[in-house]
């Protein structure tokens, strides 16, 4: 039946059909993630807790190199976060990065003023004009570079994309080639330099099918026994009489069975329903629902798992002060990890390009963040308080303070005293007319 081979839909060598009998998908499409991500309140957790807090603080464009001294806003800089203001360019890659995490990439379409169609590259110095996030059905890989010098060899040259692919009543008929210029991919766990990544909830597809099948049985079990299952018997001597029931129901006798599946179906659908039984009796029938909290559990802890998200962060809960502290660090550590490996290097492969085509200002640069992990300001407080008392300490020792006025105003979250040999740390030639007329 199978051509010789049985399908591949389970990990279990002594079942390979498993998964049919569990009722999981051999493959999944995008269109299985996009439903259970719209119809799945934990599905939907899975895909934007680590995005919601990855870009808690927008990130900015730093002029230099990563490590060199702090220095001074340069024009530059202010010229560039101007331009990133006008376009919500933090807004939009916030919204492509969860897109991207629905499937298995996600796009921004890039819309310049260079009056070329959108299937032409990109040739000249351009203004930006919008960036459109799409998900991935919005923006199929329509050809492939076939130059295997390329760094580019396997990656698409030209995009399908549809802009209705993701709406009910989607006309497909509205389609437009997009060159791969105009796109900027989004795909976390590409790291083979492909656009194509991994769903966030690939892994824990399953695990979502099964906490479906748990709250589902479950609300339809509550309303089944709040509502009552009957059974019917007979109260006739010579037992159901098909013929009285065809005439009380106005149907054939052939349809009575069919008549009263309508009944039995119309009753379970409301609590205010009449059962017009004729000469047959109900008799309500009593089961126990079992309890399925530690089915739930076990499902939810699989799936967290997959997602690499702490349960009580997953689901907005707060077990214990010191449960919450510990969840708390270790999800700001793993989206510090995700910044550092996945947002900023996409960031900064799009700010180079727009330098590249002149939609912004180009110069050497860097992504400059907040830390997650840092402590709050409560904890930066305490922390300065407890640096004070000791210097206060060491009053009458004879021995400096171990701390400088400086050193403590840093730790509680404010900058110390100011260079006075700040313009040493400028950028050269970016001061602006104010600053130069201030030092004459």
């Amino acid at each position: 039946m199978f051509g010789g081979a049985l399908p591949t839909m389970s990990n279990d060598a002594k079942r390979a059909t498993a998964w049919a009998d569990y009722g999981y998908p051999e493959v999944l499409e995008f269109d299985n993630f996009h439903s259970m991500f719209k119809r799945n309140g934990i599905a939907r957790a899975g895909v934007m807790r680590h995005v919601e807090k990855t870009w808690e603080t927008n990130p900015w464009i730093v002029e230099g190199m990563e490590g060199d001294k702090p220095h001074k806003e340069t024009k530059r800089e202010r010229e560039i976060a101007r331009l990133l203001k006008q376009l919500s360019f933090w807004n939009r890659m916030q919204a492509a990065d969860w897109r991207g995490r629905v499937g298995r990439y996600s796009a921004l379409y890039l819309v310049f003023d260079d009056g070329v169609h959108p299937s032409e590259p990109v040739t000249r110095p351009v203004k930006l004009l919008k960036m459109q996030p799409l998900f991935e059905a919005q923006l199929e890989p329509l050809e492939f570079e076939q130059d295997p010098a390329s760094p580019e060899y396997g990656n698409p040259t030209s995009y399908q994309f549809r802009p209705q692919a993701v709406h009910t009543g989607r006309d497909e008929r509205q389609s437009l080639t997009i060159h791969a210029d105009r796109v900027h991919i989004i795909a976390e766990g590409a790291d083979d330099d492909t656009i194509y990544g991994i769903p966030a909830n690939e892994a824990g597809f399953n695990d979502l099918l099964t906490i479906e099948k748990i709250v589902g049985a479950g609300g339809e079990g509550f309303w089944k026994t709040a509502r009552g299952a009957f059974s019917l018997h007979s109260t006739g001597k010579d037992g159901i009489d098909i013929q009285g029931l065809a005439q009380m129901f106005g149907v054939e006798t052939d349809q009575v069975a069919d008549k009263l599946n309508e009944v039995a179906a119309d009753l379970s659908a409301g609590m205010d329903k009449l059962l017009l039984l004729g000469d047959m009796e109900a008799k309500a029938l009593a089961y126990q629902l079992p309890q399925p909290e530690q089915f739930f559990a076990v499902a939810m802890q699989s799936y967290a798992a997959g997602v690499s998200c702490p349960m009580p962060v997953l689901l907005g809960q707060q077990i214990s002060q010191r449960s919450s502290d510990e969840n708390s660090r270790e999800w700001a550590q793993t989206n510090m990890t995700r910044r550092r490996r996945f947002a900023i290097p996409t960031v900064e492969k799009l700010v180079s390009k727009l330098m590249r085509f002149g939609a912004l200002p180009t110069f050497e640069f860097y992504i400059g963040w907040d830390d997650l992990t840092d402590a709050t300001f409560e904890e930066k407080l305490g922390n300065a308080k407890t640096m004070s008392e000791v210097n206060k300490a060491t009053l009458g020792t004879g021995e400096p303070p171990p701390f400088t006025a400086e050193e403590i105003r840093d730790v509680a979250g404010y900058e110390g005293e100011p260079d006075t040999e700040a313009e040493d740390d400028v950028p050269e030639g970016d001061d602006d007319d104010e600053t130069a007329d201030a030092a004459a």
